[in-house]
């Protein structure tokens, strides 16, 4: 089925409801989606807004990708409130750039990749070490990295409690 206005303005509701309608207001964040031109399966999304500290401003350390890094990692995950559930948006190409106040593209925003990649492939990467570990005690094998994978995800100094969606810490919970 190829995508049409409707899934179009289904998907940039969806998208706007992933984050707080203070941070739309605050951060001027903007959606579009349409129909690619060049290939009509495809949908564009282009996602705009005001950086601030952490999303790439300041220490590399502290950036996770900010806020649209966010709402990009919850369609690639099939979380999107108001959108069918599991329902996932896949990347063909991917452009972040910051730009100047007429909207002129300057440098490449390589903070937004980073903070997408930690975002998607860290909760998946100790989800399923977490369900190599409750395989191994199925199997009278008791590992000795468990709880320090428990702790790694909790603890306030690695941030990764914050990475995980609802649904992956809930299957983290499970896990554990």
């Amino acid at each position: 089925m190829s995508p049409d206005a409707t899934l179009c303005a289904t998907l940039m509701s969806a998208l706007y409801s992933s984050v707080t309608e203070e941070d739309v207001s605050n951060r001027q964040l903007t959606v579009h989606v349409k129909v690619s031109r060049k290939n009509n399966v495809y949908v564009e999304v282009t996602l705009r807004c005001l950086a601030v500290e952490g999303d790439g401003l300041g220490p590399p350390e502290q950036s996770d990708g900010g806020i649209l890094a966010n709402v990009m990692a919850a369609g690639f995950k099939g979380e999107l409130p108001r959108f069918q559930a599991g329902v996932t948006m896949e990347i063909s190409r991917l452009d972040a750039w910051y730009s100047d106040a007429e909207g002129s593209l300057e440098d490449p925003a390589t903070y937004i990749v980073r903070g997408l990649c930690r975002r998607c492939c860290l909760p998946e990467l100790i989800l399923r070490c977490m369900q190599v570990s409750v395989s191994l005690v199925e199997l009278g094998e008791i590992p000795d990295k468990h709880d320090e994978l428990v702790e790694l995800v909790g603890s306030p100094e690695t941030g990764f409690f914050h990475l995980f969606s609802q649904q992956q810490l809930q299957e983290f919970l499970l896990f554990e």
